[in-house]
């Protein structure tokens, strides 16, 4: 677990118990706009971890160890992944509230990876849901969905609307990912509207690569 996450297993727990009462406030849930459903799916692996290490120190079993990993697994990478989408580039977090979380926005701890050098495509598709498009980080290098060693996930933005600009990083609305493919919703209201797409791949520590072109498509 490198970067911002502790290493000692018990600074991770003290850590968690940040976490659990900060995602089970609604007031800092509506304060921060975080996505009620995305902080319970990481309250629940949170929860998951603390009641299987607290099985496990009651009771020091091979049973009871393998569960307390898997679910310590699970709950960095929900960690991580909520980190990168919801709290590193929160400007509506000041720089206290993703401290508490753990969360250095000034941090120089070095990484494994550097800048991702790849530069994907973006695939945009409607769902069986009219009002939904799903998105795909394409592997230019090899025509996949797969992601390049020097990637952590893939970086989402999008805009509903408007103009079509000019490069990715210009998109307003944005959401990071460990998966290659992204789901976005949208509402009655936009049907019939243009919404623009674009991705690109990112590192352990959200420094992010070249943008892929502008893709297009339209809503319902």
């Amino acid at each position: 677990m490198a970067d911002w996450l502790p290493t000692r297993e018990q600074d991770l727990v003290d850590l968690c118990q940040k976490w659990r009462a900060t995602l089970a406030d609604p007031a800092k849930m509506t304060a921060y706009g975080w996505d009620q459903v995305e902080c319970a799916e990481v309250l629940g692996k949170i929860n998951a971890f603390l009641t299987a290490r607290s099985a496990y120190e009651s009771v020091n079993s091979t049973e009871n160890r393998v569960a307390k990993d898997e679910t310590k697994g699970e709950m960095v990478d929900a960690m991580r992944e909520f980190a990168n989408s919801s709290i590193r580039f929160n400007k509506k977090m000041d720089e206290a509230a993703k401290l508490f979380m753990g969360i250095h926005p000034k941090d120089t701890t070095p990484t494994s990876h550097g800048i991702p050098a790849s530069q994907p495509s973006t695939e945009v598709e409607n769902t069986r849901n009219h009002y939904e498009h799903r998105m795909r980080a394409i592997n230019t290098e090899r025509g996949d969905h797969s992601k390049p060693a020097d990637s952590y996930g893939v970086r989402y933005a999008w805009q509903v609307g408007g103009e079509k600009p000019a490069a990715g990083e210009s998109l307003p609305k944005s959401k990071f990912s460990r998966k290659t493919t992204l789901v976005v919703q949208h509402t009655e209201a936009d049907k019939g509207k243009t919404a623009y797409y674009a991705t690109c791949y990112e590192n352990s520590k959200g420094d992010m690569g070249q943008w892929s072109p502008v893709e297009e498509a339209i809503i319902g």
